[in-house]
């Protein structure tokens, strides 16, 4: 874990007193300790999951504007393989050994510059520097504080794919009351996300997936489910927008059924301009973007009851070789998390 300058963590918060709330929101106090040397998965160089390492790093020093945070839960999303990988090493560099992960829920250790309105011991989720590590650092831009009625397993899931299916839908479908949109792999992290935003718009669904899925989707409520196995999408007649989660054939086959005027939006840079030129209609890549503002925003839509994270399996934080197989071998039925504290 690399420092960005700033004092020294064992010179600050070494030992507080830490008011902390538990995972059903229940208040508790606890002493907390910032040791030296914390626990943390790398990686050395990119490869398959055996590059995975669970060892003992230095505590770095903390930026201005940062936060420490204790993790409690990390989240495990499909970008964090493809960063091992290395599929990810022209958009996004990076120096080894590298802390793998982004999506955490914790507590707050100590801060450095303006970060007036976190306080230590307050329970935040969003984004960190390495979450698969006891502690993360983490931009004040990017963290919101936890709801009293969220715990920190479902805090820990919200950041990546929720703040993709909220700005997808929000910022992109933009839908209006009464109006339809099509989401294919609506059962997946970021799909399933997007399907209860659109639902809480007051839009009408309809959503693809097969198997098991299929039930899933259909106890959301109001969603028309389309078996992909058993039955082409196209019979369902056009729609006002598509968010496509597939890719390939799935979405080629999309713009034809798009309105006039409507929009295909893609979470994974499959949205083609010419072909929506082509069809009348507007083409979007959707790129998530870390906002404090709407991880309070989507926050406030789980508080009220409007969503809920599908959940996974839960794992050690020295599992996280397990964790990630799962999730890159597609066998994650819900959101896969690490267990740090």
């Amino acid at each position: 874990m690399q420092g960005r300058g700033g004092e020294t963590l064992g010179q600050r918060g070494k030992r507080e007193n830490v008011t902390s709330k538990g995972e059903t929101g229940m208040a508790t106090t606890e002493h907390a300790v910032v040791p030296g040397l914390i626990k943390a998965v790398r990686i050395a160089k990119y490869g398959d999951s055996e590059q995975l390492k669970y060892e003992e790093v230095s505590l770095a020093r903390l930026g201005s504007n940062h936060v420490l945070a204790k993790v409690r839960y990390a989240g495990v999303n499909p970008v964090d393989w493809k960063i091992r990988e290395g599929y990810m090493k022209q958009a996004f560099p990076v120096s080894f050994p590298l802390t793998l992960g982004h999506d955490f829920a914790g507590q707050i250790v100590c801060a450095v510059g303006d970060s007036g309105r976190f306080s230590t011991g307050e329970r935040v989720f969003g984004f960190g520097d390495g979450t698969y590590a006891e502690f993360t650092e983490a931009a004040i831009s990017d963290i919101a504080k936890i709801p009293e009625k969220i715990d920190f397993p479902v805090a820990a899931a919200l950041p990546t794919a929720g703040l993709t299916a909220l700005q997808a839908i929000r910022d992109y479908v933009e839908p209006k009351p009464g109006s339809t949109i099509l989401i294919h792999g609506a059962a997946g992290a970021v799909g399933s996300f997007a399907t209860q935003i659109a639902i809480a718009r007051s839009v009408r669904v309809i959503a693809t997936a097969s198997g098991e899925d299929v039930e899933y989707l259909r106890s959301l409520g109001q969603v028309q489910v389309i078996d992909y196995k058993k039955e082409r999408f196209e019979a369902v007649g056009q729609v006002d927008a598509v968010l496509d989660l597939i890719g390939g054939e799935t979405a080629t086959r999309s713009y034809a059924m798009v309105r006039k005027g409507g929009v295909m939006v893609s979470a994974l840079g499959a949205a083609n301009a010419e072909l929506a030129t082509l069809a009348g209609i507007r083409a979007v890549n959707v790129a998530m973007k870390r906002s404090a503002a709407d991880l309070a925003e989507l926050a406030e839509l789980v508080e009220r009851g409007d969503v809920k994270p599908r959940m996974g399996q839960v794992y050690r934080l020295d599992e996280a070789r397990e964790a990630q197989d799962a999730s890159q071998q597609g066998r994650a039925k819900g959101k896969i998390l690490l267990r740090v504290a």
